[in-house]
């Protein structure tokens, strides 16, 4: 038997329905990912904790989205 893939889902296991845990999952790889730096431009912005995010190549600390380092302007 090969092992079960573990999503991000899996914590919310049957509550919310489907929809709720795809939009969990989008969110949560979003989160993970390095973005680009507004400063240097290089991929390297990662979470330090909720809104606050850091380039671990120019230091450049900067505000943002929850889970995601560029809000949407609507």
């Amino acid at each position: 038997m090969s092992p079960k893939k573990k999503s991000y889902s899996s914590r919310l296991r049957t509550r919310g329905g489907i929809s709720v845990r795809k939009k969990w999952t989008k969110t949560m790889q979003e989160r993970r990912t390095h973005s680009p730096c507004p400063s240097c431009g290089i991929k390297a912005v990662g979470r330090l904790s909720v809104g606050i995010w850091r380039c671990g190549k120019c230091g450049y600390t900067f505000t943002g989205g929850a889970y995601s380092a560029k809000t949407r302007i609507v």
